[in-house]
């Protein structure tokens, strides 16, 4: 019981920093938005964002935020926006990094039912988008 009060303790932190995280323009701000990026990467996954492809392997830690449902489409739009804001910095390894950590967060919850909504059908577009910008 401990464990998920702290577990829904963080996520609630987290969904608020994704919040302000989400504010910032990654077009006209990409570096200041990849250096908020980078801080909850630290806070709550305990990685630099150049240590990110670790979030690809297994672990119970950060799964149980990583993979979390509720915060599924928060982290799959966080991840969307940093990609485009590395493939405008030119870093194609870290953009691919985030498209990678789509994939699997996707795949954890590929058998979950969503109604569709605009926001969820915009955040196909913008996945696709990624993916073929990154060819």
């Amino acid at each position: 019981m401990l464990r998920r009060d702290f577990i829904s303790k963080i996520i609630e932190q987290m969904l608020n920093a994704i919040a302000r995280l989400m504010k910032i323009d990654n077009e006209k701000e990409t570096e200041k938005f990849l250096g908020v990026f980078d801080e909850i990467l630290k806070t709550y996954y305990d990685l630099h964002s150049d240590e990110m492809d670790n979030l690809l392997l297994p672990d119970e830690k950060r799964d149980a935020i990583l993979l979390d449902e509720k915060l599924k489409n928060f982290q799959l739009r966080m991840f969307v926006q940093a990609g485009f804001a590395y493939l405008k910095t030119d870093d194609l390894k870290q953009a691919k990094n985030c498209l990678s950590i789509i994939e699997r967060i996707q795949n954890e919850h590929s058998d979950v039912f969503e109604f569709p909504t605009e926001e969820h059908k915009k955040l196909k577009e913008d996945i696709e988008k990624l993916r073929e910008r990154l060819g």
